[in-house]
């Protein structure tokens, strides 16, 4: 039994050194494994340290994207004009010895003016009227000679044919008695005086302007370009910076001929009669070349440009997300975006100058 016992604590302390090397090579692998695991987790928490540190959070306004109209216009500078704007001129040379209107009067077509001096023509028409009276008498005497069947047919007929030529001949000097009177060629508000009484005018020269304030309109001039891209009929804005109205209207005309000089051609919107339009007044003529009803629009002045494109920052889990576009037109500071861009989207409309890609944004939501 003795010898059992010692057998079997010899066997006992040899299995005991045959496990004892294992267990140290598991010890040491696991210590490697651990050291590798707190490499790598200095690691990370060196980068997420370091990622904390550059973070920011920037202030910036932003703007929801919504379809909505763009409207592209050709824009030009005109002028409020009369259709019946007149600068009165007188028919022949004289003097003009009487004005018979003034300033502000509403005058109608027709009406006398002013009166030239016309005592040369007044002169031969009474000495015609004198020569009248002894033609007629002739006449009238020799028809009743010739009712009584005495004299000739010829002597009958001179004496008429005398008689009807001065009667011509005082038609033709009352028709010039009447071109010294300087009439109205419309109805209208005498808008200015020129003339003056002692004055001698001449054919040509201007002594008055009458003015007709129903029929006014807007004219301006278009670049040849465009004359492909405008018809009559076609949607208008016409603004009058003094009076501050705008007016939505259409072309009343479009010239078919492009001027040789300017290399433009004219366009014309008829106003509605308003004491407030006034001939000569400042306008600006916009003409509607392009319309989308469910355009993209964002400010010009949030676009940036970049070695690739232009680009703006949109939100994207209050994250800032730089977004190329594609812009397609331009008008009144707001581009139309053809690609970049979904309706929902957070534009940064403020803030965005010195904004990186990844930062933080603090916001407020603006109105476009």
């Amino acid at each position: 039994m003795k010898r059992i016992a010692i057998l079997s604590l010899v066997l006992l302390a040899a299995a005991c050194n045959s496990t004892a090397p294992d267990k140290q090579q598991q010890l040491n692998k696991l210590k490697a494994e651990r050291d590798k695991l707190n490499t790598q987790i200095a690691q990370l928490e060196a980068t997420l340290d370091s990622g904390s540190a550059s973070a920011r959070t920037v202030a910036v306004s932003l703007s929801k994207i919504e379809p909505g109209v763009f409207r592209n216009y050709i824009e030009v500078q005109g002028k409020v004009d009369a259709e019946k704007n007149v600068l009165v001129t007188a028919e022949v040379a004289a003097v003009i010895t009487s004005i018979d209107v003034h300033t502000g009067q509403h005058v109608s077509a027709g009406q006398t003016l002013a009166q030239l001096d016309s005592k040369v023509v007044d002169q031969q028409i009474a000495q015609l009227q004198n020569q009248l009276d002894y033609t007629k008498n002739l006449y009238e005497r020799q028809k009743n000679l010739w009712d009584q069947n005495i004299g000739t047919k010829v002597q009958l007929l001179t004496a008429q044919n005398n008689y009807e030529n001065v009667l011509k001949q005082i038609d033709v000097q009352k028709s010039q008695r009447a071109m010294y009177k300087i009439t109205s060629p419309i109805s209208g508000v005498v808008d200015d005086v020129i003339a003056r009484i002692g004055q001698a005018v001449s054919p040509g020269a201007p002594t008055f302007r009458v003015v007709n304030m129903n029929d006014l309109k807007v004219v301006g001039q278009l670049g040849e370009n465009n004359i492909i891209r405008v018809k009559t009929g076609d949607p208008v804005e016409v603004v009058l910076p003094d009076l501050q109205d705008t007016l939505r209207t259409r072309l009343s005309y479009v010239s078919r001929v492009v001027d040789p000089a300017s290399r433009a051609f004219n366009v014309e919107i008829r106003l509605p009669h308003r004491a407030v339009y006034h001939p000569n007044m400042l306008a600006i003529i916009r003409v509607v070349s392009y319309t989308n009803d469910q355009a993209i629009t964002v400010p010009i002045s949030a676009i940036q440009h970049g070695a690739e494109g232009d680009f703006v920052y949109i939100s994207d889990n209050q994250r800032a997300k730089r977004v190329p576009i594609v812009v397609d037109q331009t008008y009144g500071g707001f581009a139309e975006v053809s690609q970049g861009l979904k309706p929902g989207d957070q534009l940064v409309t403020a803030g965005f100058d010195d904004l990186n890609e990844g930062d933080s944004l603090q916001t407020a939501t603006s109105d476009r």
